[in-house]
């Protein structure tokens, strides 16, 4: 696996390799859903319908050899993926103390928000990774995968872990939900976007300057849930 691909997925996540249960192995840090929409290189929604070890080849020089494959129907396309088609697999390892991502049996046909990373020909999700059951998810979050969150990929949320939230300046939004609630799944995860907004006199090519937008009621229920690509 290249570097640059470890890093990405692993950037959310803090390893801690300790003996005993492996699913206590792989913590993730706090990321916002839009964050992780502008991350990902391919974002869908779909169906988890079939899963396959993948075998290690003799030439294969990848620390981590131990591989699974999901077999995935597209219902929808949200970003990355400019060809049709009804058909994706995304890999992941096959060890929980590496992060590897392990989808709840069975496989039962319920669509799932899955937003990927891509290394070469691969797409590779990881225990840290969006996925999350669509049914599950806010309305609001609905309508920011499909209209709002790649609007903000020039402005960067960043998580406040206690007051005052220090921020670096440029287009930034202090994301404040973990003060309140540790799963980070407070208002502003639940419920906004961080997006630029137009500034009187903004010289053109400058930064934005970025804040926070409600999406309830501000988009297309029908638009979010519609299918297709």
């Amino acid at each position: 696996m290249s570097p640059v691909t470890l890093s990405r997925l692993l950037a959310g996540a803090i390893l801690v390799l300790v003996l005993g249960d492996p699913t206590d192995a792989c913590t993730c840090a706090p990321q916002h859903p839009q964050t992780a929409f502008c991350q990902a290189d391919v974002v869908i929604r779909g169906k988890f319908v079939g899963v396959t070890p993948l075998s290690p080849t003799s030439s294969s020089t990848d620390e981590f050899e131990s591989w699974i494959r999901y077999e995935i129907n597209i219902t929808k396309t949200y970003k990355g993926l400019e060809s049709g088609g009804d058909v994706l697999f995304i890999d992941s390892w096959d060890e929980e103390h590496f992060c590897g991502y392990q989808h709840p049996a069975p496989l039962n046909g319920e669509e799932y928000l899955i937003m990927a990373e891509r290394q070469d020909k691969r797409l590779i999700i990881s225990f840290c990774s969006f996925v999350s059951p669509w049914g599950q998810l806010p309305p609001s979050q609905r309508r920011g995968v499909s209209q709002a969150y790649g609007g903000g990929c020039a402005c960067d949320v960043v998580p406040c872990h206690s007051p005052p939230c220090e921020l670096s300046g440029g287009p930034q939004c202090p994301w404040t939900d973990g003060l309140q609630d540790w799963s980070w799944q407070g208002p502003q995860a639940q419920t906004q976007a961080c997006l630029p907004r137009p500034g009187q006199g903004t010289p053109p090519g400058a930064e934005p300057f970025c804040a926070w937008e409600t999406l309830e009621g501000s988009f297309d229920e029908a638009t979010a849930n519609s299918p297709g690509p």
